[in-house]
């Protein structure tokens, strides 16, 4: 009986307490103002996917007490504080009454006795869902450091992350690694891959369900594969091949820049196990390889740079001259019953108009090229100039993305499945970190002002110490754990062949 009335007792104070904290509720008498609400992340005005998890922000204004109250359809959500965080139910119930219409958002404040309304503002809420899962690489923004890195996935309707790999769980003191370059077939993790650097270096490879350790060098071709794509009908996996370099600018606003001495493309059978050259001429960088939804064309990055002072190495030649290698995007056809491939046909011709495109990704509808273009160079995410751009390909119409670009750098992008929102880095918070920005493309190319990666803290991305790096969407988790991932890796390599024909 004592413990029970023990246990009545605090429910019952627990009653009380709640109920003097009280719901919060809109005011019953303010005064209208024109003020727009400042509040960060930005979140105002944004287009949103009808299954996105809650956005999270805080009001950076002056009061003694804020009230928020999001609206759409009939059905209302009221949210009491300064840090403005919906209920992640609440905030399901709204993006289903507003799906296809707005949210709107009223900010009530209140200083004194004197309660105020900022101005509304609008949520657009699309009916284009996005993806259930993305993934990334977080990293330390310092060369010091950088093996203390992760691979994880994260699920975009909720708050959930997982890591997929961590880079020191196969890691000693006296031999570091570094892994990268995560890709997937289809969106699907039963195709999919990530490299291992240096210290049990390799590919972890993984076809059809069945994950191996691959090493991918061959005396035919200039380096293990580097930047992949997977063929999205056949089984083949396009790489470039790089020799890469590091320039640390001291005066520059650009502070690093990451270039090719050599790079090519090549070609990954994993039915035969054999790789073979796609394209590697001798004067020509080519770099950052992507297929058509059909399978059957190769896109890729190329730059011609030859060594004028042939008294300097071409690493030399080319931090002497790092401005004037500009690249333009190339394509060429692919017959998957001869694995022949057809002649170079230039899809943008960005040296013409004195800039550098990079990064080429095709919109799984097979509508648009989508590109970073920047003054100079191929690894546009340290570049303040650098801006995300669409072509049409049946026109060979283009545009800058409009309000989903920044001032600063925009870069390694990718396409939703359904070719309606794109997931890309942005250095516009800080110039510093890149974090990970989403913006709706409609059917005419025209993107929505862009927005940050929702987190359950607006306090998330000021006091987090890492930098996203090469965002990919998924529709489905990787299932394999990291600790099987590090068994693997401490494994033995399985060789691959060179092949003339690829076959």
């Amino acid at each position: 009986m004592i413990k029970v009335l023990k246990n009545s007792v605090y429910i019952l104070l627990l009653a009380v307490v709640v109920a003097a904290c009280g719901a919060p509720s809109v005011p019953s008498s303010f005064d209208k103002t024109a003020k727009s609400v400042t509040i960060y992340p930005d979140y105002k005005d944004v287009t949103v996917p009808c299954n996105i998890a809650p956005l999270v922000y805080a009001i950076q204004e002056q009061g003694d007490e804020f009230v928020t109250r999001f609206s759409a359809q009939g059905t209302s959500v009221v949210v009491g504080g300064k840090d403005v965080v919906p209920q992640i139910e609440e905030w399901r119930t709204l993006l289903q009454s507003a799906n296809g219409a707005n949210i709107n958002v009223e900010t009530f404040v209140r200083k004194g006795k004197r309660w105020s309304a900022c101005k509304t503002f609008e949520i657009a809420v699309s009916p284009d869902s996005i993806d259930t899962y993305i993934s990334y690489r977080l990293i330390p923004p310092s060369y010091v450091a950088y093996e203390q890195l992760t691979i994880n996935q994260r699920n975009l309707t909720n708050f959930d992350e997982q890591v997929i790999y961590n880079n020191m769980l196969a890691a000693t003191e006296s031999e570091g690694s570094c892994i990268n370059c995560h890709a997937y077939k289809n969106y699907r993790t039963d195709n999919m891959q990530f490299h291992i650097r240096q210290g049990n270096g390799g590919t972890l490879f993984i076809h059809n369900g069945e994950p191996v350790k691959l090493n991918m060098a061959t005396d035919s071709t200039l380096s293990p594969g580097v930047y992949p794509a997977f063929n999205p009908v056949y089984d083949v996996v396009a790489y470039s091949v790089n020799k890469t370099g590091q320039i640390f600018h001291t005066v520059k606003t650009n502070k690093v820049e990451v270039q090719d001495v050599a790079s090519d493309v090549i070609v990954y059978n994993p039915v035969a196990n054999t790789v073979a050259n796609v394209a590697n001429g001798p004067n020509d960088l080519e770099v950052f390889p992507w297929w058509s939804p059909d399978g059957r064309t190769l896109y890729y990055g190329s730059a011609h740079f030859e060594v004028i002072d042939t008294a300097n190495t071409v690493m030399k030649e080319e931090i002497i001259r790092h401005q004037e290698i500009k690249y333009d995007i190339l394509r060429r056809s692919w017959n998957p019953d001869t694995f022949e491939f057809g002649e170079v046909d230039t899809v943008f011709a960005a040296t013409k108009l004195g800039k550098s495109a990079t990064f080429p990704r095709i919109s799984p509808d097979g509508r648009f090229l989508l590109f970073a273009l920047g003054e100079y160079g191929c690894f546009h995410v340290w570049h303040h100039d650098a801006d995300l751009y669409l072509q049409e390909l049946a026109t060979g119409e283009y545009w800058p993305l409009g309000e989903a670009n920044s001032e600063y750098a925009e870069s390694y992008h990718s396409w939703s499945s359904n070719a309606r929102w794109i997931l890309f880095s942005s250095r516009r918070d800080d110039t510093n970190y890149t974090r990970l920005y989403i913006a709706h493309v409609d059917a005419g190319g025209k993107a929505s002002k862009a927005f940050v990666l929702p987190q359950q803290s607006p306090d998330y991305y000021p006091l987090f110490d890492r930098s996203y790096n090469v965002p990919e969407f998924m529709v489905e988790p990787v299932r394999f754990t990291p600790q099987e991932f590090a068994e693997i890796i401490k494994g033995e390599a399985k060789k691959v062949q060179y092949s003339p024909t690829g076959k």
